[in-house]
């Protein structure tokens, strides 16, 4: 439950307008709490979010919002405000909100702001619209000077522990191969590394995942034992790209039968065959370029890399 000042900040509509919608409007009808405070439910929260678009994307009033709300109900009663999917530009705001809370490292108002995304979104949205671009963004403004060094590294452990959160979440289908998420010796940049293998669990892939500057000792004997199939490498810096090729070489001599998934601007400009198993960062052009890896790999057991070049901006 929510309280009339987060939503209000949630959803940019000043708590007067909320009041007046309820009241004058009966847009949604908040419970109360013992003392007789509103308490917002996730469905008003959906309701108010969609009366808000009519208003500002349709033009409607909100009396003509709130009665096309009534009409789309009776139609189906007991269903949830009309969405169609998640709308672009919805996730979009919240992904400009969600930055300027963390700018000012409101930590309280971020997470509400990322809660309310993930019961009104859920996981693949939040991860592939809000989350992804988000970590874009932010080394895209630290990259030109507009964001510090600080508000960086905050943003991103903020994307980094919710997604840890859901992490355990998907079941694992035991039918899949195992793989393995590792940055190489060096690389601290982890972020594009855990949305891969984000997109992985939720496949039902099991991911034992080791994350920034996994160091190569003992990596050989690991894979055989835990029988991994795929092993996923990021890589942001180029420095370190051609001994995270000879990592690459020397676990493809130990077990033939390897896969390996290259994500990473640090690994851009890599010659065949390592040219052939590069895999862009998670955005909107590339999510279907993922989905084609993942069902080649389900339908073939390895997958056709053919054309599924590219380099991650942020790894």
């Amino acid at each position: 439950m929510y309280t009339i000042r987060q939503v209000s900040d949630m959803l940019d509509i000043p708590a007067v307008t909320l009041r007046a919608w309820e009241v004058r409007h009966h847009a949604v009808e908040p419970a109360r709490t013992s003392g007789g405070y509103r308490a917002y439910s996730e469905q008003d929260i959906a309701d108010l979010q969609w009366l808000k678009r009519q208003t500002e994307r349709d033009g409607l009033t909100i009396s003509q919002a709130v009665a096309e709300l009534r009409r789309q109900r009776s139609r189906q009663p007991g269903s949830a405000a009309p969405q169609h999917g998640a709308h672009l530009a919805d996730c979009e705001q919240l992904r400009e909100r969600l930055y300027d809370a963390l700018a000012a490292f409101r930590s309280d108002e971020a997470k509400t702001l990322a809660d309310l995304g993930f019961s009104m979104y859920g996981h693949d949205t939040m991860i592939s619209r809000v989350f992804a671009p988000l970590l874009v963004q932010v080394g895209d403004r630290w990259e030109s000077g507009e964001a510090s060094v600080l508000q960086e590294h905050y943003m991103t452990q903020f994307v980094t522990q919710r997604c840890f959160a859901i992490y355990q979440v998907f079941p694992v289908d035991p039918q899949q191969p195992r793989a393995l998420a590792i940055c190489p010796s060096g690389e601290r940049h982890q972020t594009g590394l855990l949305l891969f293998a984000l997109f992985l669990r939720q496949k039902g892939m099991e991911v034992l995942y080791l994350g920034a500057d996994t160091p190569s000792d003992g990596l050989e004997a690991l894979i055989a034992e835990q029988r991994i199939g795929v092993v996923c490498l990021s890589l942001t810096l180029a420095e370190l790209q051609q001994g995270a090729l000879a990592l690459v070489e020397r676990l493809r001599e130990a077990q033939p039968h390897l896969q390996f998934v290259l994500g990473g601007r640090g690994f851009a400009g890599v010659p065949a065959p390592y040219e052939a198993w590069t895999l862009e960062g998670q955005t909107e052009a590339s999510a279907a370029q993922w989905e084609r890896w993942y069902a080649a790999l389900r339908e073939h057991g390895r997958p056709d890399q053919a054309g599924m070049h590219g380099g991650e901006r942020h790894g």
